[in-house]
């Protein structure tokens, strides 16, 4: 016998409101994933590698810990109720932007972290957290990759040549973008670079002494800026 969209509604084992919680089972869900997600909040703040650290953001991590694991506590086994949750959510429009797509990895951990902590899989949300929370410290920390730097170079008149001999100096390797130049005849140079270790603060003083050079700033994909 077929099983209509309705059966589904009406079946006593489904019309349930989740499975019964003891308070000691809320406290516990919600203490875990507080704590799992203070946890997310010490490794975001210790591998954050922007310009602009936000603390509310660090927070909200937390607190979407704690509330994924209250609505994963509210659904329990019910499925009338959990497709009432997803259309209730799916009206709420997020309108702060989230630029890093790393921002965007802990927030879904966060989340997943209390979901699980909320079906009581606590043995899971703590060897997984402590897990990834060390893969990025690892990664944070021990690999060191050379990233490529912007450089732009505003001047007038000056020696290309010399230009080039203080890139090679203090560059594994450096290519030039894009250049324009005005009517007066002052040139800007766009010059994707990738500096050597420590090299940063020598190239600015020596390309800031030739001749005819009147600025120069370097800054990085992820915006980090120097001048």
């Amino acid at each position: 016998m077929a099983i209509t969209f309705r059966d589904i509604f009406t079946s006593s084992d489904l019309g349930t409101f989740g499975t019964p919680l003891t308070t000691a089972d809320i406290v516990t869900s919600l203490l875990l994933s507080f704590l799992t997600g203070f946890f997310i909040f010490f490794i975001y703040k210790k591998t954050y590698t922007g310009v602009l650290y936000s603390r509310n953001f660090n927070v909200a991590l937390i607190m979407g810990a704690m509330v994924g694991s209250v609505i994963m506590m509210a659904i329990g086994g019910n499925l009338a109720l959990a497709l009432g949750m997803v259309g209730a959510l799916s009206i709420i429009r997020f309108r702060t932007p989230v630029k890093d797509p790393k921002d965007l990895t802990f927030l879904f951990w966060a989340i997943t972290a209390g979901i699980v902590s909320g079906i009581r899989f606590y043995k899971l949300s703590i060897i997984s957290s402590l897990m990834i929370g060390a893969v990025l410290l690892i990664l944070s920390r021990k690999l060191v990759i050379s990233k490529p730097y912007v450089l732009i170079l505003k001047s007038s008149n000056i020696d290309d040549k010399k230009v080039d001999s203080i890139l090679k100096k203090h560059c594994n390797k450096f290519e030039i973008r894009n250049t324009t130049m005005d009517d007066s005849g002052n040139a800007e140079r766009t010059i994707e670079v990738t500096i050597k270790e420590k090299h940063s603060d020598q190239l600015l003083n020596e390309l800031k002494e030739i001749k005819g050079v009147k600025k120069v700033m370097i800054f990085s994909h992820t915006g980090e800026l120097s001048e």
